[in-house]
């Protein structure tokens, strides 16, 4: 005895899993992706490479013996580099469950990330491609996770 299925019987799946698709809740997952990027933007700091990997140009004079005796860019007083990286008083940071928002209002800082007259480009901001695959292949699966639960 043959059995049937019609689509009308499943419309309230498919509205749900379309629904799941357009606004995941994500927020948890997205709080663990900025935790991420923070580690990976402060690990930039430290080895002076921006989130591509391409790394800073050096600094054009040694740092004066009371700073930076290592002479990596962008890490004087640490002020810019924790700025991003940890609650800082210019700390710019928000989750929801659709995106994430990281970032800084130190006001330097575009000055540094885009190079301005003798100022090279040295990008700290932004997100590597172990961050952005880590975050679709999480976020995919969040997303799975919450169909199945339909």
């Amino acid at each position: 005895m043959p059995k049937e299925i019609r689509i009308e019987e499943l419309s309230r799946f498919l509205n749900e899993t379309v629904n799941v698709t357009k606004q995941p809740q994500s927020k948890h997952v997205m709080t663990e992706i900025i935790e991420q990027s923070k580690e990976q933007i402060r690990i930039g700091f430290e080895s002076g490479t921006a989130p591509d990997g391409s790394k800073w140009l050096p600094l054009k004079y040694p740092r004066p013996p009371h700073r930076n005796q290592n002479n990596k860019p962008l890490i004087d007083t640490e002020t810019l580099m924790d700025s991003v990286t940890v609650n800082h008083e210019e700390h710019v940071e928000g989750v929801t469950n659709e995106a994430l928002t990281l970032g800084t209002y130190v006001e330097y800082a575009g000055v540094h990330q885009e190079g301005s007259g003798n100022i090279p480009q040295r990008q700290f901001l932004g997100f590597n491609k172990k961050v952005m695959d880590h975050a679709t292949e999480t976020v995919a699966d969040h997303v799975i996770n919450q169909i199945d639960i339909i």
